[in-house]
Order: C-alpha cells, then structure tokens, then sequence
C-alpha cells in the first residue's frame, strides 16, 4: 500500500516536472520576428540590388547564428506605397523597414540632405558617430531608427537633349530633378520640373523637359538612354539611399538581432560600392557605343557647377536645420 502510494506520488512529480520543463523551454525559445519592408523602387530597378544583397547577407547570419528569430519580407516598392509615403508608413507601422532615398522624405528630416554631400562612406559616417546623431533626429521627427546608408558612390549627373558646351547653356532648360536638387538647377538659372521617374521618359520624348538629373550609371533602368543626346561632366552630390526600421520594432528586437542588421547594413555598404564602381565604368563604355556624347565642362565651369552644387544644398540643410545643419557638416566633412 505504502509502495503503491510512493509510485503514485513519484509519478505525479515526474509528470510535474515534465509539464514545468517543457513551459520553461516554450516561454524561453525566442518568438520569431518579421520585418516588413518595402523599397522606394521597383524591384527590377539597380538601387534594390544593393538591397537584395542586404537581405542575404541577413539571411545567412541569421540562419547560421539565430535559425528561426528574424524574417524580413520585402513585399514591394512603390506598387505597394508611393515612394514619397513610404517614411510616413513606416512611422505608422505599416511596415516595418523602409529602403528610400533622401529626396523622398527631405521635407520631414531636412538633416538626411547632409549624407549627399558626406565624404565618407556609410561605415565610416557610424565610426564618426553621423549614425548615432541621425538616429537620434530621425526618432524625433519621423518615429524611425535610422539603420545606415546602403549605396553612397554613384554621382548626380546632368543628362540632356539639347546639345550643351558650358554651363550657361543649362540656363532655361527644363530639367526634371528631385526635390533635393531643386536649389542647385534654381542657382545655375535652369527650370526644376519635379516628376516621378516613372513620368520621365514620356516627358522627355514629348519635350516636356529638356534633361534630367539622376546617379550616373542608372538610366537605362528607365530606358532614358533611348531619349538621351548628352551628359554634363563632371557629377556631384552622392545619392543618399538609407534603411529605416519603425522605432517601436526596432526597439523590440533583442540586442544580437540590433547587432546582426548593423553588422549586415555596413557589409552591404561596402558591397554596393563596389558594385557601384563597376556599374560606372560600363555603362559609360556602354553609352559612348550608343551614340550618347559626354561633355566635359572646362576647369573653370567644372568647379562653378560643383561649387554651386555643394554651397545650395548646405545652405539649404543649414537654413531648415539651423541646430544640426552645422554639427552634421563638421561631422560628414573632411
């Protein structure tokens, strides 16, 4: 009777112990996280090359560090949100992780502008503290933490349809641009005409404006080349393509996934510069076949138009941000 009590007793505690172990171990396995994330650009376009690769390098840390714990799931560009929405929609919590340029939400964080004209690369700008300072404004102003800069190496480059030998011969022509460069093409006396890229081409078979602006090297993304006659050298500016993540998500996230995308942000940086360089190199070779001719400006024009270009934006940064402006030029100059 004693014996049968004992087993019984025995087994219950077992079975107690089992139950305990086995709530112990579900409530301290880590609950996987997703990120949802969408990018300024189409999917086929260059740009999300660089992000694509930033996703992998993701991926394999994860899978081999923390198999299981985080996801991120890119469900589209601006098919999914309008490209200039996308910052808004990530403070909201839409999603989760935006992939965007400065141009689409300069009106937001003014402070962003200063990262085209940054001489350092985007692993650099987090060694100097630039990360830190911007996370802190963006937290402030758009409820976002700011990852880092994912592509930083491809110029600004003037592109026209009418034939251009010094830059006065910019001033009047219609040329489309982003918001950022609106006080630049103002300065050398042309007429900024602000369109999405998807609107450009037709614009510019119909004559609607004379030449555009954008990174060098990505056009035929958009078919431009087939429209295109000239391009005004030498380039300025560096396109300030950067991820965000929801503040509240990121502030969710356990410290080694924080470290993790960190980690990955930098070494797609450093990808994207190379492949940057590449990209230059042939499509120039590319463009010469084509037909398309590069004018070099003389010495003199050549500095007036990067003079011109640097002064606008850092007089623009500084005139909206009048606190940050200026620590953030000490900060991102050489």
């Amino acid at each position: 009777m004693k014996k049968s009590l004992f087993r019984k007793v025995v087994m219950v505690c077992m079975a107690l112990f089992l139950v305990v172990s086995v709530a112990a171990v579900c409530q301290a396995a880590p609950q996987k996280v997703t990120l949802k994330a969408v990018t300024a650009w189409p999917k086929t376009v260059w740009e999300v090359g660089n992000f694509n690769k930033f996703l992998e390098i993701v991926k394999q840390k994860v899978d081999k560090e923390y198999p299981g714990q985080l996801e991120i799931q890119y469900v589209g560009g601006p098919e999914v949100t309008p490209s200039n929405e996308q910052v808004e929609a990530c403070r909201m919590g839409v999603v989760d992780m935006v992939f965007t340029t400065d141009g689409y939400y300069v009106s937001a964080v003014p402070e962003i502008n200063a990262l085209s004209v940054s001489m350092f690369d985007g692993w650099e700008e987090r060694a100097k503290g630039v990360n830190d300072f911007l996370d802190k404004i963006h937290r402030e102003k758009v409820s976002c933490a700011y990852l880092g800069r994912l592509g930083h190496n491809l110029q600004f480059t003037i592109y026209t349809t009418k034939p251009v030998k010094g830059i006065g011969d910019l001033s009047g022509m219609k040329i489309r641009c982003s918001p950022t460069l609106i006080p630049l093409l103002k300065k050398l006396g042309a007429q900024p005409v602000v369109i999405p890229p998807t609107e450009v081409f037709t614009a510019l078979e119909r004559g609607m404006v004379d030449g555009y602006v954008f990174p060098a090297g990505l056009i035929r993304d958009w078919g431009w080349e087939k429209v295109t006659k000239f391009v005004i050298q030498p380039g300025f500016y560096n396109g300030a393509n950067v991820v965000l993540v929801n503040q509240k998500k990121w502030d969710q996230l356990p410290d080694a996934l924080k470290k993790t995308l960190t980690e990955a942000i930098d070494e797609g940086a450093r990808f994207a510069k190379e492949r940057s360089v590449k990209l230059v190199k042939d499509e120039v070779e590319a463009f010469k076949k084509m037909g398309i001719k590069y004018v070099d400006l003389p010495p003199a024009e050549a500095k007036q138009l990067t003079d011109a270009a640097y002064s606008s934006l850092w007089d623009i940064v500084i005139e909206k941000a009048p606190v940050n402006g200026p620590k953030l030029r000490q900060m991102v100059t050489k």
